[in-house]
């Protein structure tokens, strides 16, 4: 009789377990953590895209290709509501910008002409542009 309570037991257990009924709160607790950090995470950051222009010569003539390098900036121990905090957060996209357009030089490079420097800058410009919606959205929301 003690033997056939224990297989009882284990069997209801062992049911219990492949149906989900014992594992399915443990996940979805964990789960909704992780989307609430994650959360956090994407609010404390900015991403800045940095885009440079190469040109091939190919048999169906010049083509103008756009190549891009994603970086993310954190505020999330800055306090945007202060003005000096505001120019530090600034200062980081700007110098994300400006290494992110020297590693794709670096990777893709010109010829070496005047226009090297030229590059940069404009891939810089282009990169602090493209990050200023996201940029603004923090400080607006931080004020």
């Amino acid at each position: 009789m003690n033997k056939n309570r224990l297989f009882i037991s284990l069997a209801t257990f062992a049911a219990l377990a492949v149906s989900g009924l014992l594992m399915k709160p443990g996940p979805a607790i964990a789960q909704q953590a992780s989307d609430e950090q994650a959360s956090e995470i994407i609010e404390e950051i900015v991403e800045v895209e940095s885009p440079i222009e190469r040109e091939r010569d190919g048999p169906a003539g010049t083509t103008t290709k756009v190549i891009k390098l994603t970086r993310q900036v954190s505020f999330a121990d800055l306090d945007l509501s202060k003005h000096v905090d505001v120019t530090e957060f600034e200062n980081r996209v700007e110098r994300v910008a400006q290494e992110s357009c020297e590693k794709l030089q670096e990777m893709y490079p010109l010829p070496r002409t005047p226009s090297r420097g030229a590059d940069i800058r404009r891939c810089v410009k282009k990169a602090i542009d493209n990050s200023a919606a996201g940029v603004a959205a923090a400080i607006a929301s931080a004020q």
